[in-house]
């Protein structure tokens, strides 16, 4: 590897080693031992070592966001049914209202936005990125916007090393935009989009934040189907949602769980089922499961296939395939909105960076 050769300090172990050793450990303690000597900070920093450990460990390195009166936490999902789980204050890059959101997770970093700002943001490392969004509001475009209809999604795309932080808008003339900015170069494009009109108009009253997976960003619309950018072609698809759902459900939430798109299906029958997509693209392998609470809200799913989530009075529980309580918490009373995050060392691209273009 290129960073071996670069790094000369004298060591008792190869520098090889020492790496593979250190690819296995969790984000945490990397964090501690960057000052353990000048060999580990420079291994620990150098963005080949952070692919190849994100790459090795993304598998594992679930957490929990917590977000709840102006603040913002973290929790091991592996410690939920603690009877006091220890929760870790994050140092945020800017002060947070009652009003900020969050948008999207993708690679370990968070994009929270708070109008006229998105913020990019790593809790593990504290990178950040802050980015306006001032020109979409309504006395900068000629047109006019529709506030309602701000999608806002944020993902990875692999082919040029990139970052986007997505903005899908319709102006009051009916034309749907989509805006991207570009955390390589630095800078927003627009370009006017064809969107199915069932999907757009049904998610134009939702403000939903997309879900990033399989190198897309997803959208829950409240119609027939998942609303799906790709991020390399930069062009729009659906998904169709499961053909026995039927559409007689009160609600239906879109969720992404254990690396699955994933559909909260509320009935009237004071069932929750969650179809599971388990073969991405694949129709034919949604897969449900019933729990028997209304209003069940899934947040995690477990490596034995079991699901956490908050039943609608309060508390947490766990369920197991079958749809039996295995285990479950009453008094469990945050009060926060959660958000599933993968732990990371990644770094953004520069903006120096010389601008991909188009064969």
């Amino acid at each position: 590897m290129e960073m071996t050769k670069r790094i000369n300090y004298k060591n008792d172990l190869p520098n090889e080693l020492i790496m593979e050793i250190l690819t296995r450990l969790p984000v945490k303690s990397l964090m501690r031992f960057k000052c353990v000597s000048k060999l580990w900070f420079a291994i620990i920093s150098n963005d080949s070592f952070a692919k190849s450990h994100f790459e090795r460990s993304a598998s594992s390195s679930h957490r929990i966001l917590c977000h709840g009166d102006g603040e913002l936490r973290s929790i091991d999902p592996d410690l939920l049914f603690h009877k006091d789980p220890h929760t870790t204050k994050l140092s945020i890059p800017y002060s947070l209202s009652a009003y900020v959101r969050i948008q999207g997770s993708c690679r370990g970093f968070i994009m929270l936005q708070e109008f006229p700002d998105l913020v990019i943001w790593n809790p593990s490392t504290g990178v950040n990125k802050r980015i306006s969004y001032d020109h979409l509001s309504p006395g900068n475009l000629e047109s006019g916007i529709i506030l309602d209809s701000f999608m806002f999604g944020f993902g990875y795309d692999a082919r040029r090393d990139d970052y986007l932080a997505i903005i899908v808008w319709c102006d009051v003339n009916g034309r749907r935009f989509l805006e991207y900015f570009s955390v390589r170069i630095n800078k927003w494009e627009r370009v006017e989009i064809a969107l199915p009109r069932p999907s757009m108009d049904a998610a134009a009253s939702l403000s939903s934040p997309g879900y990033y997976l399989n190198g897309a960003i997803h959208w829950d619309t409240s119609s027939d189907s998942i609303l799906v950018f790709d991020m390399i072609e930069r062009e729009f698809f659906e998904i169709p949602l499961p053909e026995p759902l039927g559409k007689e459900f009160m609600s239906c939430c879109l969720e992404l769980l254990g690396g699955f798109l994933c559909l909260s299906v509320w009935r009237e029958s004071k069932k929750t089922e969650i179809w599971v997509m388990k073969e991405y693209g694949v129709a034919s392998s949604w897969t449900v499961y019933r729990i028997p609470k209304s209003n069940f809200d899934p947040l995690y799913f477990t490596k034995s296939d079991e699901i956490i989530g908050f039943p609608s009075l309060g508390g947490l529980a766990k369920y197991d395939e079958k749809g039996e309580l295995r285990e479950c918490m009453e008094n469990w009373n945050y009060e926060y909105h959660f958000w599933m995050y993968l732990e990371s060392l990644l770094s953004l691209p520069s903006s120096s960076g010389i601008a991909w273009k188009e064969e």
